[in-house]
């Protein structure tokens, strides 16, 4: 009786029921990830001309979501550059996603400022990317030479990290 009057049993099947509820939610966000990945991004660069992640299928795409107000964002761009720079005709491109849709000419003086040499795209909206929600920037996305999405890096990248990461998963797969 002591269990019922206290709610014991209530309480144990909702416990059960969030969990089960938890485990559903995790594997459809875990589907829509996958389709996402799958499915690709294509956006427009500051030239309006449209870049895909499928159009470099067979390549590591690096996929950079940043912005200009950001110090880690800004401060990564040396190592995004090598990174492209030395990858870019064999194994990997850099494609930087811009998230700041307000104010395109600012975006293009910063780009040229910091001599950027990788593709900038410009963001639909600054919250979400097809690979996943952005909680903070810089956020990184590796795409595979499949085009799956391999690993979510948050915070600053470097070019060690990157070309650790696609080496190693190249010799796993």
């Amino acid at each position: 009786m002591r269990y019922f009057e206290e709610g014991y049993f209530s309480v144990k099947i909702l416990q059960i029921q969030y969990k089960q509820l938890f485990l559903i939610v995790i594997s459809i966000l875990n589907l829509y990830s996958i389709s996402f990945a799958e499915a690709g991004l294509t956006l427009l660069d500051l030239n309006d001309k449209k870049v895909s992640v499928s159009d470099y299928k067979g390549k590591w795409v690096i996929v950079n979501y940043w912005a200009t107000w950001c110090p880690p964002c800004a401060a990564e761009i040396p190592e995004l550059n090598a990174f492209h720079k030395k990858y870019h005709t064999t194994d990997a491109v850099v494609l930087g996603v811009n998230i700041e849709i307000e104010d395109l000419e600012y975006v293009k003086e910063f780009v040229k400022d910091f001599k950027i040499i990788y593709p900038i795209l410009k963001a639909k909206d600054s919250v979400s990317s097809p690979y996943g929600h952005l909680q903070a920037l810089p956020t990184t996305f590796i795409i595979d030479t499949k085009g799956k999405l391999r690993k979510t890096i948050v915070g600053a990248v470097t070019f060690e990290r990157l070309e650790n990461i696609i080496k190693s998963k190249a010799v796993t797969d």
